[in-house]
């Protein structure tokens, strides 16, 4: 198992030129200790976020740039193979991928050789019996498959978990619309977040990795699709997802609220990454925008009446924009309650909100950002 105090490498990066990001991985990469024998004749699977189709200068997908350094070093340390291994949110087909590459860069960073397109779209059974919320996880079978998976994920805000990163990139190993059924399994999100890190505690123990966080820029706001693109200027790396995303979460001033970390903290997972170059508040971003849904205080205290009950009256939820909504169905066909139904009469997409569990998967993969957060107007007042 990946030590609770792995070391975190965190320098200040604000260029895209492949030759920087290459010349400070290397130099990151020997900072936490890894060598040339890491990589050494080893088949390497990357794993970036690429959430949905969407340019890499929205800030919301790996940048195509960090994806084609790394794998050239990779090359460069001795790989074997290199293969770039990714289930977006929607259907997982080969079809559904060509398209999601080639809108997200990846199919042209593909072009140098250094790595390769997964389409092997087949997935495997897994067992993981120390898990708490999930003992079972099918995962994709390239990323079973391979002997190093280097986790590239992207540093934004979450609509669900309060922030993306290194922990929650694994969700992407799940495949396809399954990740919509998880969801409806866990609706609650501490639930969710025992889930995510029951599966980034299974990857954790499977096979060696590392994580490189793109963090030059980000997504703040409405992420992980919807937010805005925010310059950050960071890239982190350790081998520990956990510590990773702690010390991410003091760049974005969200330590703290991320409750899928602070669970993995209490498992042990993380205690107190060293952090080697730059200090966090050099790089902090103290007016980072959280998502809309982000719970106020007030909030959190109506959790103690009623059971909850009252609470929920308050939650933020989901909500279509008539203006920008075209009836595509893409979050009739994400929601993992089946609370949206299409008005085929008026090309609209209608939110029923009662049964609604508030996972924002709706927002998350709409095409033409079409689904905003709704805030009750009481709790609009306590800002």
């Amino acid at each position: 198992m990946i030590s609770p105090n792995a070391p975190v490498a965190l320098c200040r990066c604000e260029s895209y030129d492949k030759q920087i990001l290459q010349n400070l991985l290397s130099m990151q990469w020997r900072q936490i200790g890894l060598s040339e024998a890491f990589f050494q004749n080893k088949k390497v699977a990357l794993k970036p976020n690429l959430v949905r189709k969407m340019d890499a200068s929205l800030g919301g997908t790996t940048h195509p740039s960090v994806v084609e350094a790394v794998a050239e070093l990779c090359r460069e340390w001795g790989a074997a193979e290199v293969l770039l291994v990714e289930s977006p949110g929607g259907p997982y087909t080969e079809m559904a991928l060509r398209s999601v590459y080639r809108l997200c860069g990846m199919e042209r960073a593909s072009e140098g050789g250094a790595f390769e397109l997964n389409y092997d779209t087949a997935f495997r059974t897994v067992d993981f019996h120390e898990g708490i919320a999930s003992k079972t996880f099918h995962i994709l079978s390239p990323i079973l498959y391979a002997d190093v998976v280097v986790n590239l994920c992207k540093l934004k805000s979450h609509g669900l978990t309060m922030m993306t990163g290194g922990v929650k990139n694994w969700f992407g190993t799940i495949p396809g619309t399954e990740k919509f059924e998880m969801h409806a399994r866990f609706p609650d999100i501490r639930d969710f977040s025992e889930q995510l890190v029951d599966l980034c505690a299974y990857h954790m123990q499977a096979r060696p990795m590392l994580n490189v966080m793109d963090a030059i820029v980000g997504m703040e706001g409405n992420g992980p699709t919807n937010g805005k693109a925010r310059k950050i200027g960071a890239l982190l790396c350790s081998e520990n997802p956990f510590a990773l995303d702690d010390v991410a979460s003091r760049l974005i001033a969200m330590e703290g609220k991320v409750i899928h970390l602070e669970k993995g903290r209490a498992r042990g997972l993380v205690d107190t990454p060293v952090v080697i170059g730059e200090k966090p508040e050099s790089l902090r971003v103290p007016d980072f925008l959280p998502p809309d849904s982000a719970k106020k205080n007030i909030i959190a205290k109506l959790s103690e009446i009623g059971d909850g009950k009252l609470m929920r009256l308050f939650e933020p939820r989901p909500a279509i924009d008539r203006k920008k909504c075209v009836g595509c169905g893409e979050c009739v066909r994400s929601c993992p309650a089946h609370t949206i139904t299409l008005d085929k009469k008026r090309r609209i997409a209608v939110i029923e909100p009662a049964p609604c569990i508030k996972c924002f998967c709706c927002q998350e993969l709409c095409p033409k950002d079409a689904v905003k957060i709704k805030q009750n107007f009481l709790i609009k007042l306590v800002k």
